[in-house]
């Protein structure tokens, strides 16, 4: 596609108010911002960033300074870059939130009561199962969700052996509610 009006001639003419321009600066670099969203793999957003890109040419063409002696191409391409990291190191700080959050839920709301009439039978067949040194690993792990080091001193176990006291105790649950 070739340009009939150079980028300078564009962004004077939509500083002026002319919203026909815009358009065509939008076309012209459209394909750059389809470019820069797969090269950072963010396809499965890329109607949302789209759009977001075209706000950041808006706010280059308002920010960009000529005398500074780079081309508006590359200013705009390095805001579109630095916005799509943004976009990627947000995104990676709400997952480590959401997982933090997760697991406190986990740790500190674990109801050890009742939660149904079926309850304290499920935990008395399992006590059945299970050896005491397993079924004291399994409660201490599985709800109460201590760490290993802890349930490991509580019953006298080294850490390894906590951990595989945990494994047959599922393992034997498993088997049991299986058949």
């Amino acid at each position: 596609m070739e340009r009939e009006h150079n980028d300078y001639e564009i962004i004077d003419r939509i500083r002026q108010g002319d919203e026909d321009a815009f358009a065509l600066l939008v076309a012209n670099y459209s394909r750059l911002i389809s470019k820069k969203i797969h090269k950072f793999n963010l396809a499965y957003e890329y109607d949302d960033l789209y759009q977001e890109c075209l706000i950041i040419i808006h706010r280059s063409v308002c920010s960009f300074n000529e005398h500074f002696r780079k081309t508006f191409t590359r200013y705009l391409e390095m805001n579109i870059e630095r916005h799509l990291i943004s976009f990627i190191e947000k995104r990676k700080r709400r997952s480590r939130i959401t997982a933090q959050y997760l697991n406190d839920i986990a740790e500190n709301n674990h109801c050890l009561g009742e939660r149904n009439v079926y309850y304290s039978l499920h935990l008395g067949e399992i006590q059945r199962l299970l050896s005491p040194v397993e079924y004291a690993v399994y409660v201490g792990r599985e709800l109460k969700r201590l760490d290993f080091k802890t349930i490991a001193r509580k019953n006298n176990l080294g850490t390894k052996g906590a951990y595989n006291a945990l494994h047959r105790a599922k393992a034997k649950i498993k088997a049991y509610f299986e058949d």
